[in-house]
């Protein structure tokens, strides 16, 4: 039997910052989870899979969009109708998904959750656990049923497994226990990088994020296929993302003249255009004499003849070696300060703060993880102040 697992799919979700920087870009990406899943389904039916499976955060939110339901069921139905049927849980996202509130999903698609937690597809038992509230803070492992004999057996199962940086602990799992527990394959959602384990012939698959939604989640963009065989099951990776998040350096320190700017971000730009997808990047430009506005500007122009890609911001650093001595004493200092506890612990309360007064679509920018690019960008800002005062 050959699989295909994905998870987080994260449907109706927006594509955050860069759509409150960018209205035009954001509104050519609101289809982007959808064009994606299409992609899925697509993939699934081109490679005559026997099963997709789904391992929980179809949805993004649990706010009522039957829009994106009807959606996944016209989609699932286009998979049943070419002999995939479908297997899927609910994450901690997924309340569009509840049976009892919205219904079943159509005929070969397959919920599973405590009441129906196991279903049969072609000789091979699959067994599930889905969210029944927005977090579980224990375990799911314990409950799920025991292996049938003699038959393999798949489990899906939505979990933090021992912990990941910048996942909540939802559902959290021992991996040894996991990969213990008697199923030959585990197909896993929640945490949105890809990876897989293994112990002996048993693997363990998390495919990772279809669709990245922003600059903080740049792995990801893809799905797996897995091969149940009777040694450890063979894994394929297939790229199916319609948007990916790109940083770039560039160097202008040597550049003073609009036109030689003009030819080396067209030559930057340029070199990201893939016909298979949508590009955003983040400039990270090194230069003594350009605003990020002026840079921003010229991109600009430049994207006019350059289709499928878009900048969502530059960030503009001065060269160490043209800030005069004291400010560079200076800014050694902030670097200083940057390292002590009491610094960081003030800045990530104040995150905090912004967080929970800021509206949800900009929240990602300021994630705990994200606060050592921000406080780099914000020397960087004052590096440039410095050495524009400096000069006059």
């Amino acid at each position: 039997m050959r699989v295909l697992i994905s998870a987080d799919i994260h449907l109706g979700s927006p594509i955050r910052s860069v759509a409150m920087r960018n209205p035009e870009f954001g509104d050519q990406l609101k289809q982007a989870s959808r064009d994606t899943f299409i992609r899925i389904v697509d993939l699934a039916i081109s490679e005559n899979v026997d099963a997709l499976v789904l391992a929980g955060d179809i949805f993004d939110n649990d706010q009522p969009d039957l829009k994106s339901r009807a959606f996944l069921i016209s989609q699932l139905s286009r998979a049943a109708d070419a002999g995939i049927p479908t297997v899927l849980i609910r994450g901690n996202h997924d309340a569009l998904l509840d049976h009892r509130a919205h219904g079943d999903l159509g005929p070969n698609i397959h919920l599973l959750h405590k009441d129906t937690p196991s279903v049969e597809i072609a000789g091979v038992w699959f067994h599930g656990l889905s969210f029944d509230k927005a977090h579980v803070s224990k375990s799911f492992l314990p409950d799920y049923p025991t292996p049938v004999v003699g038959k393999k057996n798949v489990g899906l199962m939505h979990t933090s497994l021992d912990g990941s940086p910048g996942h909540d602990p939802y559902a959290p799992c021992s991996e040894q226990d996991l990969l213990a527990h008697g199923y030959d394959l585990w197909c896993l959602g929640h945490i949105h990088a890809p990876f897989e384990r293994s112990s002996g012939s048993v693997l363990a698959v998390m495919p990772g994020i279809p669709q990245p939604r922003h600059f903080g989640e740049r792995t990801g963009g893809t799905v797996a296929i897995v091969e149940l065989v009777d040694s450890t099951p063979d894994i394929e990776r297939h790229q199916v993302g319609h948007l990916r998040f790109v940083e770039c350096p560039l160097d202008l320190t040597d550049c003073s003249d609009a036109p030689e700017i003009l030819r080396l971000l067209r030559s930057e730009l340029e070199g990201l255009r893939n016909p298979e997808h949508h590009t955003a990047v983040r400039l990270r430009v090194t230069t003594a004499h350009h605003t990020a506005d002026m840079l921003m500007a010229l991109a600009d122009e430049v994207l006019d003849n350059i289709d499928r890609v878009f900048v969502d911001k530059i960030k503009v650093t001065a060269p160490k070696q043209l800030v005069d001595a004291k400010a560079d004493d200076l800014v050694r200092l902030m670097q200083q300060e940057l390292t002590e506890p009491g610094f960081q612990l003030a800045s990530k309360d104040i995150l905090e703060e912004l967080r929970n007064a800021l509206p949800r679509e900009i929240t990602d920018e300021l994630a705990e993880d994200a606060l050592d690019d921000l406080l780099q960008e914000a020397i960087g800002e004052v590096t440039l102040s410095l050495h524009a005062g400096a000069a006059k």
